[in-house]
């Protein structure tokens, strides 16, 4: 599959990624920018970053942007910075919670995230600089030689560049300022009498997450788990949607008596929860209690979802008197939306969370800061019986059957026809909505399969639903009846 995903740049570090094609994606970006204009950049704990940061900001220097190198930061806190500095972009190295050999870059120019037109032409731009007809001749420094290099002006580099004088980095500690902010934010939340738990998953919050949290909660106890920056995630995807990966977490937060577990993913934007008898929080549950916690605050006020979401999301944004707002897959598409429709917030099934407050932006710590204040307000109500209120949910996660892009088409085109008396939309795949329940086929953008996702409204209806497509779609059926014993089993997921 292409590098060049929807909104963001995803490939292997040692394969498919190399450091002129950063240093050409920086100046592709620094070029969109007024010469002069302040940019920050900034990149996860992976051992492949450093270097490819390197080349990012050599790339940016050559285009003449006012850059500030922000080091190694989660994503929010460079986001953060963009915001704080009124920089007119952004860039940050990272794949968030793929593997460590995987690596990426995400940007931002102005107020919105990349669109897939952006993501064309910085394609189209690099294959340009790759072929020879770069506006730069190539450069080969690591970043430790990047602020010394070019002390006197290079005359042809700046011609090239249509008159943009190369500039030097400057960098800038933007974590006293970040801190503040979250300590005025919450300042008037009560103290939670039992200990919280953390697990940063040795990524970009490592060393970080529990120390701003106990200055931002000074009378919470906090500890944390797999706490140390490590460029490999110590052999694990650093994905905190991943039950698996939260074992460590429920089995701490149940031996410590915590009242809550946050897990963060490799950058640092997703965030997932634990409640205090060591169970983890679907995204259905998560959200719905994000969206309790914001109450009568709701009224009047816009919500964001992912298509991906269950019905009885929606629903609750209806009965907090809301308008949901439903929307494709994918962080860029939903902050999109969120800007557009100005929401008051907004969520991802595989945990982003947004808020009007961050510029419709996300942040895993100021979600977090989120529950916490809800759990510390209403310090009679555990989190497990805050869960017992949640309306309950039968749905599948996305079953994944792998199938290459070309032929993706003719079985989306068959549900279609296969279901065609039934309403139907297409945000993202083709979703069909059933009497009690819908289906969603899409195509995966991370890899070469189409997903798959059912609802229904109890145990019985979602296997006879998920049935009838893997009965009537052949070329599919059997591993998709797999992947759904497999996800669900007899009525759990």
């Amino acid at each position: 599959m292409s590098i060049y995903k929807p909104c963001d740049i995803r490939g292997c570090a040692t394969r498919e990624l190399t450091p002129d094609l950063y240093r050409q994606w920086g100046r592709t970006l620094g070029a969109r920018v007024e010469p002069g204009g302040k940019f920050v950049v900034g990149g996860d704990v992976r051992w492949s970053t450093p270097e490819f940061l390197g080349a990012l900001i050599d790339g940016l220097c050559d285009a003449g942007v006012d850059l500030v190198d922000l080091g190694t930061l989660p994503t929010p806190m460079i986001y953060y910075a963009k915001r704080r500095l009124g920089a007119a972009g952004c860039a940050i190295v990272t794949a968030s919670h793929n593997p460590a050999d995987i690596n990426g870059l995400k940007w931002m120019i102005g107020e919105r995230p990349p669109t897939e037109s952006d993501v064309r032409s910085l394609e189209q731009a690099a294959g340009e600089g790759e072929g020879g007809g770069s506006l730069f001749p190539p450069t080969h420094s690591p970043r430790v030689k990047t602020r010394s290099r070019r002390k006197t002006p290079d005359p042809f580099r700046q011609a090239k560049a249509g008159c943009r004088a190369r500039t030097e980095p400057r960098t800038l500690d933007v974590s006293f300022d970040y801190v503040a902010w979250l300590q005025e934010v919450w300042m008037d939340t009560p103290p939670l009498a039992r200990p919280v738990v953390l697990d940063t998953m040795h990524g970009a919050w490592a060393c970080r997450a529990r120390r701003y949290l106990q200055a931002i909660f000074p009378h919470t106890l906090f500890s944390a788990i797999h706490d140390t920056p490590n460029g490999t995630f110590n052999g694990h995807s650093p994905d905190c949607s991943q039950p698996e990966r939260l074992e460590d977490l429920a089995e701490a937060v149940y031996h410590q008596r915590a009242c809550l577990g946050i897990a963060f993913d490799g950058d640092g934007d997703r965030v997932a929860f634990v409640d205090n008898e060591g169970n983890l929080l679907s995204a259905e549950e998560a959200t719905w209690l994000l969206l309790q916690s914001l109450g009568p605050g709701l009224s009047g006020e816009r919500f964001v979802y992912d298509v991906k979401f269950s019905d009885r999301i929606p629903e609750a944004a209806r009965r907090l008197g809301a308008e949901p707002l439903v929307e494709r897959s994918g962080h860029a598409f939903i902050r999109s939306r969120m800007l557009e429709s100005k929401a008051r917030f907004g969520a991802e099934v595989s945990g982003h969370y947004f808020f009007r407050d961050l510029a419709g932006g996300d942040d895993g710590l100021f979600a977090a800061c989120w529950m916490l204040s809800q759990l510390a307000a209403s310090a009679e109500t555990s989190l497990a019986e805050f869960r017992l209120a949640c309306p309950k949910v039968f749905m599948t996660p996305d079953l994944r059957v792998p199938m290459d892009g070309p032929q993706q088409p003719a079985v989306m085109d068959r549900v279609r026809q296969l279901w065609r008396q039934y309403p139907q939309t297409e945000i993202d795949g083709v979703r069909v909505t059933f009497p009690g329940g819908w289906a969603l086929v899409r195509g995966s953008v991370t890899e070469p399969a189409l997903t798959f996702r059912f609802e229904a409204a109890d145990w019985d209806g979602l296997r006879e639903m998920v049935h009838r497509f893997s009965s009537a779609l052949a070329e599919v059926g059997e591993t998709l009846w797999a992947q759904y014993h497999e996800a669900v089993g007899c009525g759990t997921v």
